[in-house]
């Protein structure tokens, strides 16, 4: 049976972004694994005391007081037990809340969460994932000087051992509430892909959770600017030199012949429901190769030239750019 160990750390125990998201992971987490456990544990309700010098002094002796290293046992306890452990944790004046340094101070100790052979410091709690969910006021800057605590914590769980850590990041929650929801709509699809069983497609090379979700971000949003007709949310998911290779055509190179060829489709053209089915992607390098199946419904489908079909099989190239993944290659045929 799976295990989940839920760590909340807002001091809002209502209208918390982070709260939320952490209702939500656990009710998807839960839809994947219907038979398992959740341990919650929220560091208001039930506060953590700073690390004590009588504490202390317990985790560094074999013979110390067994009431003083109490807390410190339940807390460890706790994450052994877990497969996952997941936290809800906003950032406070650029860091974390008190409450979580409070936490990792009861949990990590020599022998039980680390250990220390020949000089080296080695974590003792591997074999388990861990999600952390964060959420901030402001925009973060581009060189992220202004958040000292997501490392910290990736840093702290990797001392013991989790080295499989994701981040679902919620920012500008102190902006307009539309663009709180906006942000709160993609963090939960975020956590739906992370929750979500790895079924198809295969994913073959070096892939994160991250890279597998902005890839899949981008086959939605493709989707989207195409049954919206919008020609410039289109372009904006391919790279500078995308190349465009369908039936009857040659060769479409660069977003300035891109954008042409697309704002005559849509003018010419109305879709109505636009599926894909990846079968395979393929990682070499910062360029990663999707195949798969798509199903193209249209309007007017005797307008298009005979381009596009019910039916196709296509091949996708992606390339991570320093705005991240974005279509490098995009190649349909009929499959009918």
């Amino acid at each position: 049976m799976k295990t989940l160990l839920r760590i909340d750390a807002s001091i809002r125990l209502t209208g918390s972004i982070t709260r939320s998201l952490t209702d939500y992971f656990e009710e998807a987490w839960l839809h994947t694994h219907p038979d398992a456990k959740v341990i919650r544990r929220c560091l208001v309700s039930e506060p953590i005391p700073h690390l004590s010098q009588a504490a202390f002094e317990a985790f560094q002796s074999p013979g110390g007081s067994a009431d003083a290293s109490a807390l410190s046992d339940k807390l460890i306890s706790e994450i052994k037990q877990a497969d996952h452990l997941l936290i809800g944790s906003p950032l406070y004046n650029f860091g974390l809340p008190s409450s979580i340094k409070a936490y990792f101070d009861q949990v990590v100790r020599s022998g039980a969460t680390f250990e220390v052979e020949q000089g080296n410091y080695q974590g003792l709690l591997t074999g388990k994932c861990a999600t952390l969910i964060t959420a901030r006021g402001s925009h973060s800057s581009t060189d992220y000087i202004d958040d000292f605590q997501t490392d910290y914590i990736k840093q702290i769980l990797g001392f013991i051992g989790i080295t499989s850590v994701e981040t679902v990041a919620v920012e500008g929650v102190a902006g307009d509430q539309r663009g709180v929801e906006k942000a709160l709509v993609r963090a939960k699809k975020e956590i739906d892909w992370l929750c979500k069983p790895n079924e198809f497609p295969a994913w073959l090379g070096e892939f994160s959770s991250q890279d597998k979700y902005d890839i899949s971000l981008l086959r939605e949003r493709q989707a989207e600017a195409i049954i919206s007709g919008d020609v410039d949310a289109y372009q904006a998911l391919c790279a500078d030199d995308i190349q465009l290779l369908i039936p009857n055509r040659d060769v479409i190179s660069g977003k300035s012949e891109f954008l042409q060829t697309e704002e005559a489709l849509f003018r010419s053209s109305k879709f109505v429901s636009f599926r894909k089915t990846p079968i395979r992607v393929e990682r070499s390098g910062e360029l990663a190769v999707e195949v798969g199946c798509q199903e193209v419904r249209m309007q007017n489908k005797e307008q298009s030239g005979g381009v596009f079909s019910a039916r196709q099989k296509y091949t996708h190239m992606f390339r991570l750019t320093d705005q991240g993944w974005r279509f490098a290659l995009l190649m349909s045929n009929p499959s009918e």
